[in-house]
């Protein structure tokens, strides 16, 4: 009898001090476009977001927290803790993200992704939601999450688009004329090859060759806008296609339920999900529990079930036992985009608050977003860090909370937040940050390493011009630019008192010796910087952002790709999976693609 209470009392001290011991869980929430004056605890009234706003009163929230000014960039930064010049990523032309699906534009394989990191020491990985970044694979490897080092993966492997709901499409947005100008390109094709018929240039052999040249252009190009739903509107489970086109019935609840269901697998072992929103980029969407509940119309119903979803997440954590032991990390992409305004005049784009600019911009309204970070027992609750950080501080700042080193075989440009989330240090440790819009070099943030102020030094600012509801942005243009008749050069550049001056209303005196001296500074700094970088492949060259049938996810026979979702996701069980790679251009019978993997 004494032999066998022995033993239990052993294994319940073992179990206890495995707890002690267990490195700790890492939570990512990405939000999409969400800009600094959409959250309760930055300072919105009319948007309610009580689950974000607990855990930025339970942990820090960052006021100067700096991302890249489009998504795909940004998002690769997040995930690498590097500069995306680094790795091709930064797009000279006026596409700057992943536009199709079965593109070869995207995260190189070779790059080291913070789920890398952390699945080589034994986490348990998942990434939930949208991912933007690539997903072609070939023989160095796969872009895509499980690629990556996600071992589990559920969501869209590009990004929301209105073409998904159906009702618009991004071709629109660009140009609301696009249907009238295609018909017109057509009329003037025929016009054309019947002139040279007329007039005896060509004969009539040569007018049916123009005639179906013209046909096949025009009504393919048509064709092709009508079937973006199709190629990029799918979700994946793992590399399963799922769904195609997917559908918005409760989609915010299936990504969230999936979320949970991880958690509740394997909250006994360590483990990283990273929650990437589909909120708040269009087409907006939420359920008929949000639809006509927030002040703010549908932009506020969706950022209102963001914050349910995230609520949700957190309560499992709680329930699991598990929070205290949890690093949070909460963070947007860019900043709001404030050109969406439909045709009736309602806003569905994001608020930037006192900041200028939009999302696609380098201004502050494009590139500063809303950061909550909380480590209960670490992180000091209701702090407020006003230093400069960045994005690519997420991927050292997780290392350092975990304890792994860094890769040593490459640069990382982004510092562990740590010192500053726990009151060690009162100083970022970035002297100097580079404001990249695309290729181009827009800014650069300069933090001295004595007083409290920094300072943003501007080389080029797209041009803003006013929109509805009193708002400047690039309406010109739908996304702001990063190059072009849009853009302004400034030489001497512009120079901002960042600190004091947060919506760059009043540049200082170039005049004056001591800005001269932070222009001297930043300048070699840049030099530096740009002595640093290497030779690498052009991740936005127009092959590589050519779509590739062959390569195309289909849930069926290309171009008849279709189904729907069958599975109760509340039911599945889901765990890690650890399969060989797949390559996503496999064609997988419709019935395998709908049998999710557990």
């Amino acid at each position: 009898m004494l032999l066998v209470l022995f033993l239990i009392g052993l294994c319940a001290y073992a179990s206890n001090a495995s707890q002690q011991t267990k490195r700790p869980n890492v939570v990512v929430f990405i939000m999409d476009d969400i800009g600094m004056g959409d959250l309760g605890c930055f300072g919105n009234d009319t948007i309610n977001t009580p689950n974000i706003d607990a855990l930025a009163a339970g942990g820090a929230k960052l006021t100067q927290h700096i991302a890249l000014p489009l998504c795909t960039p940004s998002r690769a930064a997040l995930m690498t803790g590097r500069y995306p010049v680094r790795y091709g990523m930064a797009s000279r032309n006026i596409m700057r993200i992943v536009p199709f699906l079965s593109a070869k534009a995207g995260l190189p394989p070779n790059e080291t992704t913070y789920a890398e990191m952390l699945q080589e020491v034994g986490y348990a990985t998942a990434l939930v939601g949208k991912w933007h970044i690539g997903t072609y694979c070939d023989n160095t490897g796969c872009q895509d999450p499980i690629g990556q080092g996600f071992q589990y993966y559920y969501g869209v492997p590009l990004t929301n688009l209105r073409d998904c709901r159906g009702d618009s499409n991004v071709f629109i947005a660009w140009d609301e004329h696009i249907y009238r100008d295609i018909f017109i390109t057509y009329i003037f094709l025929l016009w054309g090859s019947y002139s040279l018929k007329k007039r005896n240039i060509i004969g009539r052999p040569g007018f049916m060759i123009l005639f179906a040249i013209s046909t096949i252009l025009c009504g393919g190009f048509y064709a092709f806008i009508q079937g973006i739903k199709m190629m990029n509107c799918l979700i994946l489970e793992n590399r399963k296609v799922v769904e195609q086109p997917y559908t918005y019935d409760n989609l915010a609840n299936r990504m969230t339920q999936r979320a949970v269901n991880f958690l509740e697998v394997n909250h006994d072992k360590p483990f990283m999900l990273t929650m990437s929103f589909l909120q708040a980029h269009t087409a907006l969407f939420s359920s008929d529990k949000f639809t006509n509940r927030s002040k703010h119309g549908p932009y506020g119903d969706t950022v209102e079930e963001m914050d349910y979803s995230l609520g949700e997440v957190m309560a499992t954590l709680k329930r699991l036992g598990i929070a205290d032991n949890t690093f949070v990390y909460l963070t947007s992409d860019n900043g709001g985009h404030v050109e969406e305004i439909t045709e009736d005049d309602v806003r569905e784009g994001g608020w930037n608050g006192i900041y200028k600019g939009s999302k696609g911009s380098s201004y502050e309204g494009g590139i500063r977003v809303p950061t909550v970070v909380s480590y209960p027992g670490i992180i000091p609750a209701g702090i407020e860090v006003s230093e400069p950080t960045h994005i690519i501080d997420a991927l050292p700042t997780i290392a350092d909370v975990v304890g792994i080193p860094l890769p040593e075989d490459r640069v990382i440009d982004g510092k562990s937040m740590m010192p500053l989330l726990t009151n060690t240090r009162t100083m970022s440790d970035h002297e100097f940050m580079y404001h990249y819009c695309g290729g181009y070099m827009h800014g650069v943030r300069y933090r001295p390493r004595e007083g409290s102020i920094s300072y943003k030094i501007v080389y080029m600012s797209v041009r803003l011009i006013p929109g509805p509801h009193g708002v400047e942005g690039c309406f010109n243009t739908y996304a702001c630019q990063c190059y072009g008749s849009s853009t302004d050069y400034h030489n001497p550049p512009l120079v901002y008192d960042i600190t004091n001056d947060p919506s760059e209303s009043s540049p200082l005196d170039t005049h004056e010796p001591f800005v001269q001296d932070i222009i001297g500074k930043v300048e070699g700094a840049l030099e530096v910087h740009k002595a640093s970088l290497s030779q690498v492949p052009y991740q936005f060259s127009l092959l590589r952002l050519l779509p590739r049938p062959w390569a195309q996810p289909c849930c069926g026979v290309f171009p008849f790709c279709s189904c729907r979702e069958q599975s109760d996701a509340s039911s599945l069980q889901m765990g890690p999976t650890m399969e060989p790679p797949l390559s996503v251009s496999r064609q997988v019978p419709v019935e395998e693609q709908m049998s999710p993997q557990t």
